[in-house]
């Protein structure tokens, strides 16, 4: 089982482009979204200055990111496929050696919108990466992950 639901949390999340941000900023919680790429499993997100977010970003170093099925596709609202992740907030510079491989990433996953922005000095890149993790499949159906992993074969079933 644990491997069945390994390999459908890899496909949720190569098929899902974007993720929902929470990050808090002086006790002033803000929520958000950004479109994301995977390398060596963490998230990685190219945000504009102009975004409130990204200055809650540089300023604190911990969020959470949920990433959700999208309505149409779920049978019951309530019960919406979900991973959720605390992770660890780390800003990338232009000249930090995994620039070049998230962009890269980004440019796969995303195309020439991610090439227009690099050209502008007011976006910033930041790896997001897990610290815990929780996938939710329905009602019941609760699994909380190996601590700062996406996923790996460590998953316990959520029984209370």
């Amino acid at each position: 089982m644990a491997r069945e639901l390994v390999e459908e949390i890899k496909l949720f999340l190569s098929a899902t482009k974007s993720l929902m941000l929470s990050v808090s900023s002086l006790n002033a919680p803000i929520a958000s979204y950004s479109p994301f790429a995977l390398v060596d499993g963490a998230f990685y997100i190219l945000v504009s200055e102009l975004a409130e977010h990204t200055h809650a970003l540089r300023a604190v170093h911990n969020a959470s990111v949920l990433i959700i099925e999208d309505e149409s596709l779920s049978g019951n609202i309530y019960a919406r496929r979900r991973l959720q992740y605390e992770v660890s907030v780390l800003p990338i510079s232009r000249q930090d050696c995994v620039w070049e491989l998230a962009t890269r990433a980004l440019q796969n996953r995303h195309g020439e919108i991610v090439d227009q922005l690099l050209q502008l000095n007011d976006f910033y890149m930041f790896e997001l990466r897990p610290v815990t993790g929780r996938y939710v499949k329905g009602f019941g159906q609760a699994f909380e992950l190996a601590p700062g992993t996406l996923v790996n074969d460590q998953i316990d079933h959520i029984r209370r």
